[in-house]
């Protein structure tokens, strides 16, 4: 057993302790993890000094009940821990509180997608401002050739938007490589809440 699994098993099975008492625990187990590791002991030696994880919470809560059965909304318990829910009632468990993911997730979306449209349409503004600027200059040339009349200060000021354009462009590549990933991390969370619920029904 990894130092990483030992804290997780152990931090579950101490669930019911107020979390004060619970956080000054953890603390004292990490910093014997610490203390052992700058000492040349390996994690896997550490956990054997210490013992089982689970014996250890026992002794600290004393009468204090734990959770008979904790809820792993995704994947599996972690390892060393036995899921010791049946398979009817965890289910049933899921049932009753699937509605409730769903309405928090409708009306999270309910905020969280018109704030993704209104990034999307500030760098597609981005964009177009970046592309007004840079053909700047084609606009002062056809003025030219409609009018026959160049005035330095339009030149000026074709110069500074094409400059201000190449600003916005590389601006907008960050920008929509930003949005980008955060638009396709919120659907894949969406993803991973709403499949959490229908798995376990």
């Amino acid at each position: 057993m990894t130092k990483s699994e030992f804290i997780s098993l152990l931090s579950t099975h101490l669930s019911a302790l107020p979390p004060e008492e619970r956080h000054e625990l953890m603390e004292d187990y990490e910093a014997h993890f610490a203390f052992g590791l700058q000492n040349g002991k390996t994690e896997e030696e550490i956990v054997r000094e210490l013992g089982d994880p689970v014996e250890l919470a026992q002794e600290a809560l004393g009468n204090r009940s734990a959770p008979q059965h904790p809820l792993y909304w995704f994947g599996e318990p972690p390892q060393g821990q036995t899921d010791a829910i049946p398979t009817g009632d965890r289910g049933t468990r899921y049932r009753k509180a699937a509605p409730a993911v769903y309405a928090g997730l409708f009306f999270l979306n309910l905020v969280m997608m018109p704030l993704l449209a209104s990034l999307w349409a500030a760098a597609l503004a981005l964009a177009l401002g970046a592309v007004g600027g840079i053909v700047s200059p084609a606009a002062l040339l056809l003025e030219y050739a409609f009018n026959g009349a160049l005035l330095p200060a339009k030149a000026f000021a074709a110069l500074t938007l094409v400059g201000i354009g190449i600003f916005l462009a590389i601006s907008t590549r960050h920008a929509y490589s930003g949005i980008l990933k955060l638009s396709a991390s919120y659907w894949a969370w969406n993803v991973r809440v709403a499949k959490g619920v229908k798995i376990n029904e």
